[in-house]
């Protein structure tokens, strides 16, 4: 049986792949910052703070606790804000960066010990052109900034896969937190989550829009 921890499993596109894998027969450790939004059925479920380093170090032990290696891991975590750079105070931008980018190379940081060597480490990006929006600038800068870290960290973890999906506008709770309404066609979170495992099972690495 193939094991997955799904950073941000209580979100739209995380909580959609905690429940694929499960569904798929995967065992699936999920983290997330509320435990009680996580789907039910996981095998294992655990909390973390995006901004707590800590809290990543302890997730990653209880895992290495219940599965020996792992065969996937995906940062799926994230916060969009709409807010001015000259109006965002610093809490507000080390918010998002925090969900976005920091968070992503702390999940790296701690899940990279636990990869089995073949190991894939997936981190959602975005479509950056199509989010360089006003009041989109800590969102935009910290997905822009994703794929280059994606990179090296893939140059210097020649024995893992890592990938980079970039999905276009998806129907989560994201966008009550923006002055814009959901655009027509946007893409479901299960369909964003079959997606991602096709990614996977298909072995793409580097950066990719879905």
């Amino acid at each position: 049986m193939a094991d997955a921890l799904i950073w941000g499993a209580s979100g739209g596109i995380g909580s959609a792949l905690a429940q694929l894998l499960q569904e798929r027969g995967w065992r699936v450790h999920a983290a997330a910052r509320h435990e009680g939004s996580i789907p039910a059925g996981v095998d294992t479920r655990l909390t973390f703070e995006a901004g707590d380093p800590f809290s990543f170090d302890t997730v990653a032990m209880a895992v290495a606790q219940s599965a020996n290696e792992l065969d996937l891991v995906v940062y799926a975590a994230g916060l969009m804000q709409a807010q001015a750079i000259g109006e965002c105070s610093p809490e507000q931008w080390r918010a998002v960066m925090d969900a976005n980018l920091n968070g992503a190379f702390l999940a790296a940081k701690a899940s990279l010990n636990l990869l089995r060597e073949g190991g894939h480490f997936i981190a959602i990006g975005a479509q950056v052109d199509k989010v360089s929006l006003p009041r989109f600038g800590a969102y935009a800068a910290a997905k822009a900034a994703l794929q280059p870290m994606m990179a090296i960290l893939a140059k210097e973890n020649r024995k893992h896969k890592f990938t980079l999906v970039r999905p276009g506008a998806v129907d989560t709770g994201f966008w009550a937190n923006v002055p814009f309404k959901l655009p027509p066609g946007s893409a479901t979170p299960r369909s964003v989550a079959e997606a991602i495992l096709s990614t996977h099972e298909n072995g793409v690495i580097g950066a990719t829009d879905l």
